[in-house]
């Protein structure tokens, strides 16, 4: 018998046999992993639902990625197959830095709608309009600023002046060096409140040589 038959005999045979549904995988469980619930539940139940029953081998797991990520709070989704019977959904959502305008500013740089929760989270106000330069602005700040137990409630960023708002002063720097400011401020600042017994409420630090103190 030719080969051509042969391979045509078995391809019907399995076409039949999965027609009958013998090695049909319905999903009968959906797993969610998730940290957090930031994301609209209402609209990935939804989903779920509607998985329940296909056949998990046939499943599109690139559609339903889409579909889940397509809520602007969630950063990626990780989906696998477990068979006999389960789809694996495993959630990562994006992490809040700060409220930006109207939106919520992300550790990566994306703006995302506000969050179902009320957290409350620094304010930055962008004159300048570049998110990614924002991002980059708060990050280093945070990072720095840690140092000398300073916590961020407010950054204004306009075109020459970025101004800093913390929980107990604050800290004014021209743009172009705000970095370098920054650091020379880290490296005064125990000095500082030392010299000025610890009633300071703002330092300019756009002097080369040293800083304005109020």
């Amino acid at each position: 018998m030719p080969k051509i038959i042969v391979y045509i005999i078995l391809f019907l045979i399995l076409l039949i046999t999965y027609k009958s549904g013998i090695f049909t995988f319905p999903i009968d469980e959906v797993k969610i992993i998730s940290s957090e619930k930031n994301h609209n539940e209402n609209k990935l139940d939804s989903l779920i639902s509607s998985l329940y029953g296909n056949d998990l081998l046939l499943m599109d797991i690139d559609i339903i990625q889409k579909k889940i990520m397509s809520d602007n709070q969630i950063r990626y989704a990780e989906i696998k197959k477990s068979f006999p019977s389960t789809l694996e959904i495993t959630i990562f959502h994006h992490k809040p830095i700060a409220q930006y305008g109207n939106k919520i500013l992300t550790s990566n740089g994306t703006l995302i709608d506000h969050l179902q929760d009320k957290n409350r989270f620094p304010v930055i106000i962008d004159h300048y309009n570049d998110a990614t330069f924002a991002k980059d602005i708060f990050m280093f700040s945070t990072e720095q600023l840690d140092m000398i137990r300073l916590n961020i409630d407010k950054i204004e960023i306009h075109h020459s002046l970025i101004r800093i708002y913390t929980d107990s002063l604050i800290l004014i720097s021209d743009r172009s060096n705000f970095k370098k400011n920054i650091k020379r401020l880290i490296l005064s600042f125990d000095e500082i409140h030392r010299v000025y017994e610890k009633k300071v409420t703002s330092i300019d630090m756009r002097y080369s040589n040293g800083f304005a103190i109020k």
